[in-house]
Parts: structure tokens; C-alpha cells; sequence
């Protein structure tokens, strides 16, 4: 027996609050759209359609979304299932509703047009999981994206936040670094913070990890979900503010071994080709011939030396084609799977070697799994879980903007054309000196424009094949063809690194015991490290003045380690027409951070790269030793009757070493409703 006054508040709530919601994002501006429609039809004429909309069961379905195929015009139907759209006569009307079959209709210039949908039974059994267990896609209350670990795999990029952007609404993966491997940064819905963490808490098979998501194999995944409102995450508390990733990874099918194997190899280019200011001497010297200059007020003699000087430059190396390549990736995943009726297995083993696009530039991942899962007996299950991860990044480790100024008048290294060219250069800037000429700087020989300290060869005439190439070993201050007293670009990579290495394992087992039939307890005990090695060096001779206080040596390695213990109730139960599940744990995690930081500067020249070398006043060494613990209980009830009326209530209760003395416990509840 169904309640009508329960359906018709259930009625207005919807279409008081949900209803317009879903209009607004449907249909921004529904008769500019129709207009813009008839427009490149040209010919088509519209004709106003009405209609009602039913179920299976001849009731009247509000809310079910009708479009224009092609377009994001539409409208949604009323309280008794009517609706009146406007459309082109030769237009395929998309009728559809969540739960339900959607269906295509031509219009044929009809003007009533009545639909009845369908059931989908297979959408309907679908579930998606929330925090601490799972549910019918269709019972669901919250805002929750969902992403099947298929389409994952098939868009073939080295991360699983790659697969995710531009997939979920409200999500919101932005990269902030060209890096290859590096953390984009994630937002789900907003900032909840304006100079706090807003990163998402991760999930992975029920353990919040300590790494990022870049820990996971993307061909690992079952299946992933994000908690987008706060009704949804407040089963995690506070750590749920930002957001929440579940991640489910693969497990084993009871059978013969399955074996798999995915690879792909991919190339990259830089967006831009042939940047513009980025021109060689050469190009320099064809278009200061061209009349997009006035060049008349110029010296003609030091004009004429000077596009000589660009023409004539030899063995001249573009910095755009020197700094830039094709980067490339490969990847190789070897997966197996089987067992039996009582034990099942899942294996994993991956690698990618990535190089990018730019000199120096890489990133190397290596990655295993292991998932184990048993019966014992009739009531008992276990399980265990191992992952673990390394990567190896080399980071570009200079300024991009500051080598992209280096002027390409020169080889990176000299050569025995290039030095003869540097010299004989010089020897016609002091001609035009003698000659009278009152150029800026012109009576400046080229060896004034060293600024450093005697490190490296401070003379052009004392050059030697293979040295690095300066800008100021062509001129400066207008003397010559060079730009700046910068050092070339070859110091600068020369004499530096920047990179990163991580190393993550997380370990998760549980025991699970059957009580009766649809209430079990399983407690979960698990660990993870993620241990980060940073390091960084510049050397003297990377600044052209080659000061010491520019020099850096900085090394830092901290390890994050975390112990979980949770303990659960479940319950599921199905009652006629009455669907009840409910879940109620505490849980117990201690987090511990320890690392070491040290910073030095002031490098000595020609020595080995000790810290023991310099002297102590130019090292900063600090320590981090850092223990948090956190206490939970918490608990939800989720209804539904009919599979059309739900309702969601949770509510967990945080103890935090972090939060202050006299608040040590906070308590974090949500209620949502919702109707099919």
C-alpha cells in the first residue's frame, strides 16, 4: 500500500528544491538554444510537443528529464508526468529517468508524444561504494562519482588522477608542475580552507594511505568513487572536509590462472613549435634586414658589423631545440589472477619509465600488489593486502624562464670555429673604436664583460674547445652580439640536480566473522610507510658572478608511517518492499612523522659534495619527530522502502591529539533524504 501523503511531500520537496536545480543545469538558456538550433537547420520549423511519462507500472514519473538529442535543450516532466517542449519537427526526443531505461523517439512532426519507461534492473543492482561498505546506486542520497576501473585502464596515462580529470563534476584536478610523476592538485567541490590542506583524504580498499593517489597502479582498480557533499563524507569526520577518494583494487576469481599483460609505448611535444622571441642568431639577422625595423638612425658601420656578426655566427645551437625533445613513455603491467572456491589471489606488477620534454627530465615507477582472500570455514573470511610503490623523479633543476632567455647566438659548448669567431669579433669591435665610432660600450673589450671571481677561464683568448659557452664571451653592454653577462646554459645544467625519490608500502588484513545471516563483524589491522628523499644542489659556477651564497646543497628525507585498527558491525537486511542496511566501528590510527632537513650554502669550489667541507655556520639542519593519535566511533543507518523513498543518517565522534584541551572530542553527524 503505497502512502500518498508521504508521495506528495516527497513530491514537493523535489520539485521546491531539486527539481529547479536540475533545470538550471540542464537547460542554461533553452530558447537562445532552440533558436541556434532552427538556425542551422535553416528549414525546420518548431512544433510544441506535449506528452505524459509513466512507469512500468502505470504511474506517473516526475522529474524524468526530456532533451533534444544533440542539444542540451529540455525540460523535465511535472508533478502528474506531463510534459510541453518546444522542438524542431524532425528532432529525436531523449527520454530518461535514473533507474530507468532511457529511450530515443523521433518526433515526425507529432504533437503529443506519450512514453512509458522501462526498469533497468542492472542499474538498479549496481552499487557504489561509500565509507565503511556499499550500496544500490539507487538507494544512494549523496553526491557520489563513480568511475569503473575499466575506463581507468583504457585511457592509458601513467597516473590514476589523469584518467580522473575532466570525468567527475565537482572535481577539480589541476596540474601546477610540467613535471612527469609530479602531485596534481586535487579540489572536490571547493577550498574548504584558506591556508590549511585542502588535499581529498585517499582510501584504498578501506585504509586511509599516507601517500597520494600516484601509489596506485591505474590497471590495479576496481573501481573508484568520490564522496563529493558532507553528508556523504562525514562517516570520515574531519578528515572527510576536503573530500573523500575511495579506491577498490582487483581481487581474485576462483578458477585457473588468468594472466594478463598491458603495455603501451607514447611520444609528447612541447604545445608551442618555433616560439617566436626564441630566434637564432641567423633568423635574428634575416628579419633586422627586412623593413619591419627602422634601423636608420643606427651607426651604419656598427649596424653592419653586427648583422655580419649574426650572419656568420658558427656552430649556433637553438636553445629552444637544445632545452626542448620528444619525450616518451613506456609502460609494462603483468597481473595474474585465480584459486579456488575457499582462496583467491590477485597479483600485480608494474613499470613506467617516462621521459619528458625537456632536458633532464623524468620519472621512473616501479609497482607490485598482492590481494589474498580466504573462507575458513562456514563464517570466518580473511584477508590481506600488499602494495607497494617506488618512484624516481628528476626535476629540472633550473629556472625554465631563466634559460629560455639565453640568447641562441652561440654552440653550448665551444668549438675551435666558434672561438676563432668570438675573437675576431672582438678585433673588429676595437677597429670601430679606433675608427671613431661612439657606440655605447664599443671601447669595452669583451673579456670586461666577466663578472665572476676566477673560477672558470675569465678570457675568450684563453678558450678552449669544449669549454661552456657565455653569453659575454660575444659582448656586452652593445659591444658585441651578446645579451647579458648571464651564465650560458650549460652552467646552469651542468652544475645542478634537483630529484625525488619515494617509497611507499601499505600492508591491510582483516578477519571478518558471519554472526547470522546479514550481520557480521570484521576488524581490519594494517600499516603503511611513505618515505619522500628530497635533494638539491647548485653549484658556484651556475651564477655568472659566481657567489658562494648562491651555491645550495639540500638533502631532506622524512617518513610518514601509520598502524590502523578498526573493528565494524554490519548489518544488511531486506524486509519486502523495506531495504535496511546499518554499520556501526570505532577505530583506532596513530600517525608518526619523522624525517631530517638540512640546508647548506656556501659550497666550496672543486671540492667533493660533503657537508663535511663546509664550514658549520653555513648548515641548517632540522628534525621533525612528530606523533598524532586519533580515537573514532561511528555509525549509519540507511533506509529505503520501494526503492523510491531513501533516507541516510550518520554520525561519528573524533578524538584528536591535535585538537585543543579543552575540545579533545568533535562530533561530526549527517542526515540526507532523497526519492526515485
Amino acid at each position: 500500500m503505497k502512502n500518498s501523503t508521504s508521495k506528495k511531500f516527497f513530491n514537493m520537496l523535489f520539485f521546491s528544491v531539486l527539481a529547479p536545480c536540475m533545470v538550471f543545469a540542464e537547460i542554461s538558456n533553452p530558447n537562445s538554444i532552440s533558436n541556434n538550433y532552427l538556425e542551422q537547420q535553416n528549414v525546420v520549423q518548431d512544433i510544441q510537443v506535449t506528452g505524459n511519462v509513466i512507469t512500468d507500472e502505470n504511474e506517473a514519473l516526475p522529474g524524468a528529464n526530456v532533451i533534444i538529442k544533440g542539444t542540451t535543450t529540455g525540460t523535465v516532466t511535472d508533478f502528474e508526468g506531463n510534459f510541453t517542449l518546444n522542438t524542431p519537427g524532425d528532432a529525436t526526443l531523449i527520454f530518461s529517468y535514473v533507474g530507468y531505461k532511457s529511450q530515443e523517439v523521433p518526433v515526425n512532426n507529432q504533437s503529443v508524444i506519450n512514453i512509458t519507461l522501462m526498469l533497468d534492473a542492472e542499474q538498479l543492482s549496481e552499487v557504489v561504494v561509500i565509507g565503511y561498505g556499499t550500496r544500490k546506486k539507487s538507494h544512494n542520497t549523496g553526491a557520489i562519482a563513480q568511475v569503473d576501473g575499466s575506463d581507468v585502464a583504457a585511457m592509458q596515462v601513467p597516473r590514476v588522477d589523469d584518467a580522473l580529470a575532466g570525468k567527475m563534476a565537482g572535481v577539480l584536478i589541476q596540474n601546477q608542475s610540467g613535471e612527469p610523476g609530479a602531485d596534481p592538485k586535487i579540489q572536490i567541490r571547493a577550498a574548504s580552507s584558506l591556508s590549511g590542506d585542502s588535499d581529498p583524504l585517499i582510501v584504498v580498499d578501506g585504509y586511509p594511505i599516507s601517500g597520494s593517489l600516484a601509489t596506485v597502479n591505474p590497471n590495479d582498480i576496481e573501481s573508484l568513487e568520490v564522496l563529493k557533499d558532507a553528508a556523504s563524507a562525514a562517516i570520515y569526520g574531519s578528515r572527510g572536509a576536503n573530500g573523500v577518494i575511495l579506491v577498490t583494487t582487483k581481487k581474485g576469481k576462483p578458477g585457473r590462472a588468468n594472466f594478463s599483460y598491458n603495455g603501451y609505448v607514447s611520444v609528447s611535444e612541447k604545445y608551442v613549435q618555433d616560439i617566436e622571441m626564441l630566434k637564432t642568431a641567423g633568423e635574428w639577422a634575416r628579419d633586422l634586414q627586412t623593413n619591419a625595423y627602422d634601423l636608420s638612425e643606427v651607426d651604419p658601420d656598427l649596424l653592419n658589423y653586427r648583422l655580419n656578426a649574426y650572419s656568420n655566427a658558427p656552430d649556433v645551437v637553438s636553445m629552444e631545440d637544445w632545452l626542448f625533445q620528444t619525450g616518451s613513455t613506456q609502460s609494462h603491467d603483468f597481473s595474474v589472477t585465480g584459486g579456488s572456491e575457499d582462496i583467491s589471489i590477485f597479483a600485480s606488477m608494474g613499470y613506467q619509465d617516462t621521459e619528458g620534454i625537456v632536458r633532464e627530465q623524468s620519472f621512473e615507477r616501479f609497482n607490485a600488489r598482492l590481494n589474498v582472500d580466504a573462507k575458513l570455514g562456514e563464517r570466518f573470511k580473511a584477508g590481506i593486502s600488499i602494495n607497494g610503490f617506488h618512484s624516481h623523479q628528476e626535476i629540472v633543476p633550473h629556472d625554465m624562464r631563466d634559460l629560455l632567455r639565453a640568447y641562441s647566438i652561440h654552440p653550448i659548448y665551444h668549438t675551435q670555429a666558434s672561438i676563432d669567431f668570438v675573437q675576431q669579433l672582438d678585433a673588429q669591435r676595437q677597429a670601430l673604436a679606433d675608427g671613431g665610432s661612439t657606440a655605447t660600450a664599443i671601447g669595452n673589450p669583451f673579456d670586461d664583460g666577466y663578472r665572476g671571481v676566477g673560477l672558470i677561464n675569465s678570457s675568450i683568448y684563453t678558450l678552449e674547445p669544449g669549454d661552456i659557452a657565455h653569453e659575454w664571451h660575444y659582448g656586452r653592454q652593445q659591444n658585441g652580439i651578446g645579451g647579458s653577462g648571464d651564465a650560458g646554459p650549460a652552467a646552469k645544467y651542468d652544475n645542478a640536480r634537483n630529484y625525488q625519490k619515494t617509497y611507499f608500502a601499505n600492508v591491510t588484513s582483516y578477519l571478518q566473522f558471519d554472526i547470522i545471516e546479514g550481520l557480521n563483524i570484521k576488524t581490519v589491522l594494517g600499516g603503511d610507510l611513505n618515505d619522500t628523499q628530497t635533494y638539491y644542489y647548485q653549484g658556484v659556477t651556475a651564477d655568472a658572478r659566481e657567489r658562494s651564497n648562491q651555491s645550495d646543497l639540500d638533502q631532506a628525507d622524512l617518513k610518514r608511517t601509520s598502524i590502523l585498527s578498526e573493528t565494524t558491525l554490519n548489518y544488511a537486511k531486506t524486509f519486502g518492499s523495506h531495504d535496511v542496511s546499518a554499520v556501526a566501528g570505532m577505530e583506532f590510527q596513530n600517525f608518526y612523522g619523522k624525517g631530517t632537513t638540512i640546508t647548506a650554502t656556501n659550497l666550496p669550489f672543486g671540492q667533493p659534495l660533503n657537508y663535511s667541507y663546509l664550514d658549520p655556520a653555513d648548515i641548517n639542519t632540522s628534525l621533525q619527530d612528530a606523533t598524532v593519535s586519533r580515537r573514532s566511533v561511528f555509525g549509519r543507518i540507511n533506509y529505503a522502502y520501494d526503492n523510491r523513498y531513501l533516507a541516510s543518517v550518520s554520525v561519528r565522534r573524533d578524538g584528536d591529539s591535535r585538537f585543543g584541551a579543552n575540545n579533545k572530542y568533535e562530533v561530526f553527524p549527517a542526515v540526507s533524504v532523497g526519492w526515485n
